[in-house]
């Protein structure tokens, strides 16, 4: 319930609730809310808080020197160390890779478009009741047609996210709003999204303005996978976004709205392979399970 959904001009992000004390996670009182977080290898001793994960399209990051369709940003505070890990997956979509844990991400972002768009539709309704000048600027949401099927563009693949590809404005409001409701619990750390404990590291900036140093990168050296028309809903939700004042939203170009691929400018970049540590599951500490590896 304290989990916040924003659709911004150059991103999708979930925003998890902090904490009321940072000096000792550990206390009982330091419990509720007790946010998501993770245990990071090299140097990073204790739990780091998830604050926020944020979806870019394109990727930040090159991965071997290939650009994907999305990268994935699990961004955690550690409260003795003062610095935030960053934990960047790239996201590839395939024919096959339908995603039900990204599909439950889906579903929140969807749900925020979809309130947006209503609350659109009811301030220009009530304009136009109290005669009022529309601005040259505001969408008609009645005009604007946002998840338009493209049947050939699914000829390949036909799995269940289909049932969220459709236009809000054809008197679908109950039953999208029915399908929504079980959008189930956020475990960013899922199988489904972190594929591996193996990662590329460096230190650096964060992504957007301020673009403060304080940032420590975690690339994982494997992809998760998403679906074609996964992706397709994705880029509608942030490309195709409006405010509830009737605005667009977005500021992508050429089908991104990441930042600019970076020079690396001589920073030193480590990678940690089996060759460091091995995982509890393959110590043979723990049974395997989606929700750790």
């Amino acid at each position: 319930d304290q989990l916040k959904i924003h659709i911004e001009p150059h991103l999708l992000r979930m925003v998890f609730p902090r904490r009321l004390c940072i000096n000792d996670i550990t206390s009982p009182g330091c419990n509720n809310p007790n946010p998501p977080g993770a245990d990071l290898p090299h140097w990073w001793a204790g739990k780091a808080d998830a604050i926020h994960i944020d979806f870019k399209i394109k990727s930040e990051h090159l991965l071997f020197g290939k650009q994907y369709d999305m990268e994935m940003q699990i961004f955690h505070f550690h409260h003795s160390k003062r610095r935030s890990p960053i934990m960047s997956i790239m996201v590839e979509a395939t024919p096959s890779g339908h995603n039900d844990s990204y599909q439950n991400f889906l579903a929140r972002f969807q749900q925020t478009f979809y309130n947006d768009l209503k609350a659109c539709r009811r301030r220009r309704h009530l304009m136009v009741e109290n005669d009022e000048e529309l601005h040259e600027e505001m969408v008609d949401p009645d005009d604007y047609q946002h998840f338009e099927v493209f049947s050939s563009f699914f000829d390949d693949e036909k799995g269940p996210e289909q049932s969220y590809l459709v236009d809000a404005h054809q008197g679908e409001e109950e039953e999208m709003d029915r399908d929504l409701q079980g959008a189930g619990v956020v475990n960013p750390y899922h199988r489904d999204f972190v594929r591996t404990i193996y990662f590329l590291g460096y230190d650096g900036s964060i992504t957007e303005p301020p673009c403060g140093t304080w940032a420590s990168w975690r690339v994982l050296d494997t992809p998760m996978t998403i679906s074609y028309s996964q992706l397709f809903l994705t880029k509608n939700i942030v490309f195709n976004h409006v405010s509830p004042s009737c605005r667009k939203t977005s500021v992508h170009y050429n089908g991104s709205n990441a930042r600019p691929i970076q020079d690396v400018f001589n920073r030193p970049i480590h990678q940690c392979t089996n060759a460091h540590y091995l995982s509890d599951v393959m110590k043979g500490q723990r049974p395997w399970s989606p929700h750790f590896i």
